[in-house]
């Protein structure tokens, strides 16, 4: 039987990475014969709407939906409600009756984080989405069995342009050696990011490479918002303010397309991913679909993204036990200086060699290929709700619901 999907993340029509894979997700789905509809938690608000022919519900008063899903999911008697965010901001109780909570679980610690885990087993989940080896490897170990379905690319979209004509479209030098970054700015002591850390070590590898750049497609932080590192700052402090630029900040808020991200990905030479822990990595993904190198660090999910490029081993980096309870990596600036350093004589050797290799890894991670991958959850899940007695959620009928449309009855039920 066809399922009727919920998917609660943010607004398709936006540009984080939550909405990119929202958008695959929900077409995927679509593809594979079930009925889709999407509750945009961020980026959609006020009214019922529509995003490429799904019925698209806002987001509440709660940041994450809380009290918008359970009402969302009652109106559109789903199934299944399929959540992508950390678990932790989930108040899966304050839904209602009826709710089958499926959530897509990031695992961007080691172990996985015994909060998370009692979350997933107080709520109950009705079952849980790994979409990355590690994330499905660390859920094992903590007693639970995962579905997979890894997060995807769509390579009509992004795959190599011309170097030099990318390049030249974001006015970089042919002589120049170009490290991105894509990555939020966003508070957290130690910075999930690591830009305290990637900074220093870009400066320490700069020493020794004249022609090199820093290019970072991110929020600047100078405006101090959600407790940013005030990144201009930094690199005046380590002596790199001429070596550094941003994409346009005005852009940046607004979203940028998919065109601007390939051209970006295409002109650097790598991307610099060093971070505390991922749950995936889509600029990772995306770079090498690019047929860009990355640096990476070789722990939680950006150990089974790495095809083309380097690791920082574990040993080059501080572990560290955070308020998760769980450990995250801090890398060494020195370390991340090092493996840039490597990895530029590399690139100078034989770009064309470490180019095939990422590539050909991210293929795995192509839409059409995930959609197999959905194809299999899916359908074990058809039957594992064809065998229970009651199909779809209950639904408490409210004298709104017999005289408004579907749309208001929803609207009453969030406004009780």
């Amino acid at each position: 039987m066809p399922l009727r999907l919920l998917i609660c993340s943010d607004s398709p029509a936006a540009t984080s990475g939550y909405s990119i894979q929202v958008r695959h997700a929900a077409r995927m789905w679509r593809d594979l014969g079930h009925t889709v509809a999407i509750c945009a938690t961020f980026g959609h608000h006020g009214s019922v709407g529509e995003w490429d022919g799904f019925k698209m519900y806002p987001g509440g008063l709660d940041g994450f939906g809380n009290d918008a899903i359970g009402p969302a999911a009652r109106d559109f008697k789903a199934d299944l409600v399929v959540t992508l965010k950390d678990v932790w901001v989930y108040r899966p109780q304050e839904w209602g009756q009826g709710v089958r909570w499926l959530p897509m679980v990031p695992v961007d610690h080691d172990p996985l984080p015994q909060g998370i885990a009692s979350i997933l087993r107080s709520a109950p989940a009705y079952g849980t989405i790994a979409y990355s080896p590690h994330g499905r490897d660390n859920l094992a170990d903590a007693g639970f069995a995962p579905f997979f379905a890894p997060h995807c690319y769509d390579p009509a979209v992004m795959f190599p342009e011309d170097r030099a004509a990318a390049r030249a479209a974001l006015g970089i030098p042919d002589d120049t050696f170009v490290v991105g970054m894509v990555a939020v700015n966003r508070g957290g002591i130690p910075s999930r990011k690591a830009w305290p850390q990637n900074l220093e070590g870009f400066a320490l590898f700069a020493r020794e490479h004249p022609q090199a750049r820093l290019l970072l497609h991110t929020y600047t932080g100078e405006e101090g918002h959600e407790q940013a590192v005030n990144l201009p700052v930094l690199a005046d402090q380590l002596g790199i303010t001429d070596r550094i630029a941003f994409v346009d900040q005005a852009a940046y808020k607004h979203g940028l397309p998919d065109a601007h991200m390939r051209r970006f990905y295409s002109a650097i030479d790598l991307l610099n991913a060093v971070s505390l822990g991922e749950g995936f990595g889509v600029p990772t993904l995306e770079a090498q679909a690019c047929g860009t190198p990355v640096l990476v660090g070789d722990w939680c999910a950006q150990r089974d993204l790495c095809f083309g490029g380097a690791a920082l081993p574990p040993e080059d980096a501080l572990r560290f036990y955070d308020g998760q309870g769980a450990y995250v990596y801090v890398p060494h600036p020195q370390a991340i200086a090092g493996a840039l350093h490597v990895l530029a004589g590399e690139l100078a050797a034989g770009r064309a060699a470490i180019s095939h290799k990422a590539q050909e890894g991210a293929r795995r991670y192509e839409y059409s290929r995930v959609r197999e991958d959905w194809r299999a959850v899916l359908g074990a899940l058809e039957d594992r709700l064809r065998s229970e007695v009651t199909r779809g959620v209950v639904r408490i009928v409210h004298p709104a619901s017999v005289f408004c449309d579907a749309s208001d009855s929803w609207a009453a039920e969030v406004a009780r």
